[in-house]
């Protein structure tokens, strides 16, 4: 088993309607104890998030798959301001483990939200987090050993930072 070492702060991008360029809601919007998503981004810059940049790539690829990817993270971030358990709202069919693999002595396992053909992987953090691993078009349900290892990589960064206190939240204007 190989441990990534955190040596420097990981940055997370709060996904919320910001984030995705819609209006903040009113005040008020979130739940007692509301979820909160996360996705890393590759600096203290909030335009570095992974994620964001993945839509914005599938977007130039398919307008189809980044109008799903969108309406799917929209509800998503309604959800979760509600703080409510997230099986709640989605059947088995669209929100089931997706992935699961061995880490520092536990199993880890990597959910899925299905959206037509767009797949978006998060983990479950401590606390009320949810941390948005990747966001996928999949064809088909398998995931192929490429995309299992970067859905590993990313949530053994985040766990590696979590545990050595390396967790930095960004929002849209920055820390």
């Amino acid at each position: 088993m190989v441990n990534l070492k955190v040596n420097m702060p990981v940055h997370l991008l709060q996904i919320d309607e910001q984030s995705l360029g819609k209006p903040q809601p009113f005040a008020g919007a979130s739940g007692l104890g509301a979820w909160q998503l996360l996705s890393r981004c590759e600096s203290e810059d909030a335009e570095s998030c992974v994620l964001l940049h993945k839509i914005r790539d599938m977007a130039r690829r398919n307008k189809a798959d980044a109008r799903a990817v969108l309406a799917a993270l929209d509800k998503f971030i309604k959800v979760v301001a509600t703080g409510q358990p997230i099986e709640n709202f989605y059947d088995k069919k669209q929100s089931h483990p997706l992935h699961e693999f061995p880490y520092k002595g536990q199993t880890r396992v990597v959910w899925r939200l299905r959206k037509a053909d767009i797949r978006i992987a998060f983990y479950y953090a401590q606390g009320k987090v949810i941390f948005l691993a990747d966001a996928l078009a999949k064809r088909e349900d398998k995931l192929t050993e490429r995309e299992k290892n970067q859905l590993e990589r990313e949530v053994k960064i985040y766990i590696d930072a979590e545990e050595s206190q390396q967790l930095v939240i960004l929002t849209q204007q920055g820390e």
